[in-house]
């Protein structure tokens, strides 16, 4: 066993904290860090994209007391905790059996081999850039080019890397893809700035979470917008980033992943 100070240092190692703090700066909003601490050693980590009842009561089934989210676990200020609850529920259950819980959100998004990062490798990426720089080398939001091909063999591309047959998609689906620009989970809004601010002439968008507004102005501006949905875009990433981690602590304590099918 080792404690849940030496794995938050590793998490650390590969998506600094403080990187969440300038996200905030820079007007986002996170809670990411340790959002439970039962005081207890760490024996058994369990890796998902959220924290709900099922992903506890796996934990609990395979002996895991720790559990590290993407999405914080306690996002927003609560005012109340109850079992029964769809919002803290989880929460609840996860203190009721002694568990640690740790979220990497805004983070590992824009890592150096984070979820955005990973968005865009699964999409097939080269010679890709960072849209909107965080510091000096980490940022959101990524440009590159992919080996040429249509749109319909891109979404297949999609559908496959992505475990996903959810797919949307707007524009001319006849059209090539060549250059493509990328958000990893809700990043409607960052795309729409990233195009009409000049920052990338990608004629395919790839993101998730798209607000009506953003879907109008992109097609009217001629891009080709897929949609995917928030958790395939990052569950991909997340799950490279849970190896990572596994191969720091091997042999320390068993590690886990899980993945809601009904997501996807």
């Amino acid at each position: 066993m080792f404690d849940l100070k030496s794995l938050t240092a590793i998490i650390d190692e590969y998506a600094p904290f403080n990187l969440s703090k300038m996200m905030i700066e820079k007007g986002d909003y996170d809670n990411s860090g340790i959002l439970i601490n039962s005081d207890q050693k760490v024996d058994g980590v369990l890796f998902a994209l959220d924290l709900t009842e099922n992903v506890v009561k796996r934990a609990k089934r395979l002996k895991c007391n720790t559990i590290v989210t993407h999405h914080p676990a306690i996002y927003h200020p609560i005012s109340s905790v109850d079992i029964t609850s769809a919002t803290t529920g989880a929460v609840a259950l996860a203190l009721q059996n002694k568990m640690n819980v740790v979220s990497a959100h805004l983070n590992l998004d824009v890592a150096d081999l984070g979820v955005d990062y990973y968005l865009a490798e699964g999409l097939g990426a080269t010679k890709v850039k960072i849209l909107d720089y965080v510091d000096q080398t980490h940022g959101y939001g990524r440009e590159f080019n992919v080996q040429a091909t249509t749109v319909k063999d891109f979404v297949s591309r999609i559908k496959k890397n992505f475990a996903t047959e959810k797919v949307l998609v707007y524009g001319a689906k006849n059209a090539k893809v060549e250059k493509v620009a990328s958000f990893c989970g809700a990043g409607g809004s960052h795309a729409h700035s990233a195009v009409f601010y000049g920052a990338t002439d990608a004629e395919v968008i790839v993101t998730s979470d798209t607000p009506h507004h953003v879907i109008k102005d992109l097609v009217n501006a001629n891009k080709i917008l897929i949609v995917i949905t928030h958790y395939a875009s990052e569950n991909y990433g997340f799950k490279k980033f849970s190896e990572s981690v596994r191969k720091k602590i091997n042999g320390l304590t068993q590690v886990h992943f899980f993945e809601d099918k009904r997501l996807f």
